[in-house]
């Protein structure tokens, strides 16, 4: 079993990192007596994405804790910081007291969001490194034991929504978020922190590049990963996320540039093979810098789960086939039941219905899929994975604004039988000869949106997807 790691936007209720405030919202500049706004701009900033000045007139304001689930968290916290500046504290948070370098606050149990607004900074030495941390020399451990905890037992942590994979800007590699940059909710997680954590856990990590990460980039996260990755621990290298799906930019990307190269006249096939050219590029880079222990380096082919032919296609190429290790799908079940021709019925359906349904899909559509996908990776030679995995249960086009079938669906992931259903989903998976399954995710608040996580917010030990994904781990 293996991972997803949950994106980590201001709004997040997973905290891996003992530094509270490395998931804070961006600065943002407020008038003193006007409306909220988040689009003034930005007075110079440091490369590190503080201020140099506070504009007159103004404050600069970040949302360090969004997220109401906090009971997890000690009342009383030490806000650190470098530079020379002064901070005030507003919304679900009060000052206690403060020093050379440090503040001292209280966070309370309401809903408000624990805000800080930057009054003052010195333009010689501005304010930067703010830490928000529950001991008050910060313990000298990057990630929190509870978070650590709860990745026991996996065997890879796939980190494409650290990195804010999907539809990335990210070209060259001086654009990619580094350690100590104050806007990572917006930038992404450094790959520096994702080794750190591959490291620190002893998993395997499953690294997935920017669709428009150019030579350099890839060249030089190579470099990166051999240089500071645990020797002992081999590494998932998968071009980009989903390329197959049209809802991502990286697949409009692929189709153009597979348009422009005449890999075929098809656009949905040439879209597939240059998936297939650039993942074998960034595969071949990787094991070209790692030399002599090129074998660490794991390339993973994706492939669409409903759709054998389309691993066919990425891996049509002789260049692809010498560069794969293994074939991933996301064999999710539940879709259709979020999709516009089915979310209005669905919506008027019990939970008893619902899961009578889901056990036919789970046995029935969702095993013939895990089959064939079998068939087609024992005929390339190659084993299968899931990068990604579970339920999926949520509205899609348009669907997700149905409140009953947002309902159902929450309340059918809270249900002791989703439990019970994650158990013969598993079993079905290992039955069809799958491999490694990368669960997604980690932890997600539910909502519109899905009900992606194993756990809803920290406030949670467990639940009955949790307790079957670990009940198989520990079988």
């Amino acid at each position: 079993m293996g991972l997803n790691l949950v994106g980590l936007p201001y709004w997040t209720t997973e905290h891996p990192f003992t530094n509270l405030a490395a998931s804070a919202s961006r600065w943002r500049v407020q008038r003193v007596n006007a409306p909220f706004t988040w689009d003034d701009p930005l007075p110079p900033m440091t490369d590190d994405r503080y201020p140099r000045m506070v504009p007159p007139g103004t404050f600069l304001e970040s949302f360090l804790i969004h997220t109401k689930y906090r009971s997890h968290l000690k009342s009383d916290l030490t806000v650190r910081y470098d530079g020379r500046g002064r901070i005030g504290y507003y919304g679900g948070a009060v000052l206690l007291d403060r020093g050379e370098g440090f503040d001292r606050i209280r966070i309370n149990r309401t809903d408000a969001p624990v805000i800080a607004r930057l009054y003052e900074t010195d333009p010689a030495n501005p304010l930067h490194n703010l830490r928000l941390v529950e001991q008050e020399d910060g313990g000298g451990e990057m990630f929190r034991d509870a978070f650590l905890a709860r990745l026991e037992g996996m065997q890879a942590l796939r980190f494409m929504d650290w990195g804010q994979t999907n539809d990335s800007p990210l070209q060259s590699w001086d654009q990619r978020p580094k350690p100590g940059m104050f806007d990572l909710a917006d930038r992404g997680i450094p790959v520096e922190t994702m080794v750190a954590l591959a490291n620190r856990t002893g998993i395997a990590p499953w690294f997935t590049i920017p669709h428009l990460a150019d030579d350099g980039y890839v060249e030089r996260m190579a470099e990166l990963v051999r240089d500071q990755l645990d020797p002992a621990l081999p590494l998932y290298v998968e071009y980009s996320n989903e390329v197959w799906n049209e809802i991502f930019k990286q697949a409009a990307h692929a189709r153009e540039e597979g348009l422009r190269l005449g890999l075929s006249s098809d656009p949905f096939e040439a879209q597939l093979k240059y998936h297939g050219q650039r993942s074998s590029e960034v595969i071949a880079t990787f094991r070209r810098v790692f030399g002599a222990d090129s074998k660490r380096v794991k390339g993973v082919f994706a492939g669409q789960a409903e759709n054998p032919w389309t691993v066919d296609v990425v891996l049509s190429s002789q260049q692809a086939r010498d560069n794969a290790d293994l074939i991933a799908i996301a064999p999710y079940f539940g879709y259709s039941y979020g999709t516009p021709e089915r979310a209005k019925d669905v919506s008027r359906w019990s939970l008893d219905r619902l899961f009578s349904e889901l056990e036919k899909d789970v046995a029935g559509r969702t095993r013939d899929m895990m089959r064939a996908q079998s068939e087609t990776a024992k005929r390339l030679g190659l084993p299968l994975a899931a990068y990604e995995a579970g339920q999926h249960l949520v509205g899609v086009a348009g669907q997700e604004n149905d409140e009953r079938l947002e309902a159902l669906f929450i309340a059918a992931n809270r249900d002791p039988r989703m439990g019970k259903l994650y158990r013969t989903y598993l079993d079905g998976w290992k039955a069809a000869g799958g491999g490694l399954m990368v669960l997604y995710t980690s932890m997600y608040d539910p909502g519109k949106w899905g009900s992606w996580g194993l756990l809803e917010n920290e406030g949670e030990t467990t639940s009955p997807k949790w307790e079957a994904v670990h009940g198989h781990i520990n079988a």
